[in-house]
This record gives C-alpha cells, sequence and structure tokens, in this order.
C-alpha cells in the first residue's frame, strides 16, 4: 500500500460532552454509526488488523456490495475507519481499516474531579507557532488559503507563519515548539504525550521516500520515527482543493508517549533508557519540542507536518500530560 497501515497506532482517547454544543455532531454521527449490528461486525472484521478491500469485507460478512458501501460510508462519517489508496496495481484501489482510536466515551454529566487530583492538561500546539527552524532551500509554508513561503529560508519567520497548515522541508532540518510547562508542578506525572501529523518530502510526492524523523524534549532524544513515504496520490481529507495536485496532501498521525519505564512511539516500547524523570520538565518556564531529520541520518528524507486544515486530522501538534491518581 502507499501508507503506513494506521491500525491501534495511537492510543487516542475522545471524551465527547453533551453540555458542549460543538460535540453534537460528533456525538449524533458515532451514534447512528453504532446503532447497527452490521457496522459492529464491519469493526469486529477490521479490528482483527487488516485492511481490507470493500468486496473483501462483503464476501467475510456475506453481505451485498452496494449496502457494505452504505455502511462503511456511515462508519466513515463518524471517522470510525480509515481509508487508504493503493496504486501499486492496476488502477487505485481503496482500502478500509480500523480507525486509531481505542476509547470514545459521551459524558452526560460533567462532575469535576476533587481538588486533590489534577485533571488532565491538553495543549493544541498550531504547527506555525515554531520558536526555532532550520530549513534547507527547498522548503515552504502554507496557510489554508495561500502559498506564503517556498524555497526561502531565512524568511521561514514571517509574522503569518501563525497560520500555517502545512510546513515542508526537503533534506535534513528541524522545527521546535515551546510548550508551557505548569502542568510539571500541579502533580505526579503519570505521562506525557504527543501526537502529529507527518510524512517525508520531496519533489512532488513518492510513497516510497523514507525518512528519520527524530523528536526530542529539552534536548534530550526520545526516539526516531521512519516514515515511510511522502503522500499525495489523493487529497487529504482536510486539504483545500485548491492545493496543488502534484504535491504532497497528507501524512500519517504519529503518537510520542513518555512514561515512567521509557518512550513509546505508536504504543510501542522504543526506548528504555529515557523516561519522565530524564525530561528537566520544571527547569524553565517552558519546555520544547523538536522535530529534526539529521544531516548524518540513514535516511535524509525531509519532513512534512500538517495543521487541522491540511491532510487527513483536524488537529495540529497535540499535546496532554496525564497525572497518576491520588490515593
Amino acid at each position: 500500500m502507499t501508507k503506513e497501515t494506521k491500525i491501534f497506532d495511537t492510543l487516542t482517547k475522545i471524551p465527547l460532552k453533551i453540555e458542549k454544543t460543538e460535540d453534537t455532531n460528533k456525538i449524533t454521527l458515532i451514534g447512528r454509526a453504532l446503532s447497527s449490528p452490521i457496522r459492529i461486525e464491519i469493526l469486529r472484521l477490521l479490528n482483527k488488523g487488516k485492511a481490507l478491500l470493500l468486496s473483501e469485507i462483503a464476501e467475510e460478512l456475506n453481505l451485498q456490495v452496494s449496502s457494505t458501501a452504505f455502511h462503511l460510508s456511515v462508519l466513515e462519517d463518524a471517522n470510525l475507519v480509515n481509508v487508504e489508496f493503493s496504486t501499486k496495481r492496476k488502477g487505485t484501489l481503496k482500502y478500509f481499516s480500523y480507525n486509531a482510536y481505542k476509547e470514545i466515551s459521551i459524558i452526560l454529566r460533567n462532575i469535576s474531579p476533587p481538588n486533590n487530583a489534577p485533571s488532565p492538561i491538553v495543549y493544541n500546539i498550531p504547527i506555525g507557532s515554531f520558536v526555532d527552524a532550520k530549513f534547507t532551500n527547498s522548503c515552504g509554508i502554507s496557510t489554508a488559503n495561500e502559498l506564503i513561503m517556498e524555497n526561502n529560508p531565512n524568511n521561514c519567520f514571517i509574522p503569518n507563519k501563525i497560520d500555517a497548515q502545512i510546513i515542508w522541508n526537503k533534506g535534513s532540518g528541524y522545527l521546535t515548539y515551546a510548550i508551557p510547562n505548569d502542568f510539571a508542578f500541579k502533580g505526579t506525572l503519570a505521562e506525557v504525550n504527543l501526537s502529529l501529523e507527518l510524512c517525508s518530502e520531496t519533489n512532488g510526492y513518492n510513497a516510497d521516500y523514507p525518512s528519520d524523523i527524530t523528536f526530542s524534549i529539552n534536548g534530550v532524544e526520545l526516539c526516531t520515527y521512519l516514515s515511510l513515504g511522502d503522500y499525495g496520490d489523493h487529497y487529504g481529507k482536510y486539504t483545500p482543493p485548491w492545493w496543488y495536485i502534484e504535491s504532497t496532501k497528507y501524512g500519517v498521525l504519529t503518537n510520542i508517549s513518555i512514561r515512567s519505564n521509557g518512550v513509546y512511539l505508536n504504543e510501542k516500547l522504543v526506548n528504555k533508557k529515557i523516561n519522565l524523570d530524564n525530561l528537566n520538565l520544571t527547569n524553565d518556564t517552558k519546555i520544547l519540542f523538536t522535530l529534526q531529520v539529521k544531516e548524518n541520518a540513514e535516511h535524509v528524507g525531509g519532513f512534512n507536518i500538517f495543521g487541522e486544515k491540511f491532510g487527513d486530522y483536524n488537529q495540529a501538534i497535540v499535546f496532554n500530560a496525564l497525572y497518576k491518581k491520588s490515593t
């Protein structure tokens, strides 16, 4: 397939609240999607971990193809399944796989936690809010409406960079973001998590174009993510229609978690040497998060990073801190 299979690759938990009007549409779509036993059977099938074609799902569940297509459309509207495309065979094939969500909760009544139990802290970091950067001569920044910088690394700190929805750099380089560290003083941390949509960067796009993207906090290297390609065979769910047809259009949602026993990349323990105690979270008024393609990396394939109005996911960089429950 032209894109990494995104099955079980996040620990995303989605809390929806009845009292929040902005959650109404999501609750309605999810409720509709889960109201059918057939759609639940489809989710059970995809939960086995293999991406399937429409015809394969229909055959496995002994359903008509047209009926299966309808049920998958409802699940897709609720963001309960992923849709991926393959162009390796003749024509374009559409695959369906299980969504990255591990848990969706609907909160019917808001109950405040006890005073001694801090609530989880969540920060949404705009991709254009970087405080330090190094680009090559092949780079760019675009908002959802227009290209605002291309191939001019000396002009990457233009004021309207804050509105960026896609940032790219070919070859080696980095972006650094400042995140408030007040969460580090609020209680006993259990973990901190970062989630962002990424892919490699080359001329046009190329699904077979690896890049080693390394993440660090406060200069402490956490792990390296191998991006398998630069994706553009179809428009991302949120990619604006005016965007250049020959360019990158979506990425892969990537998650980094730092816990007491090590660093997890997409829920796989990848670094046992670094834990929360190594990150110096209380040494300043902020923490610095960096994504980087090193000059000496095995795969110097650049990077694309996506905002909430570009790519396949309605988010920029999401940071959250979770606390151990008080006894």
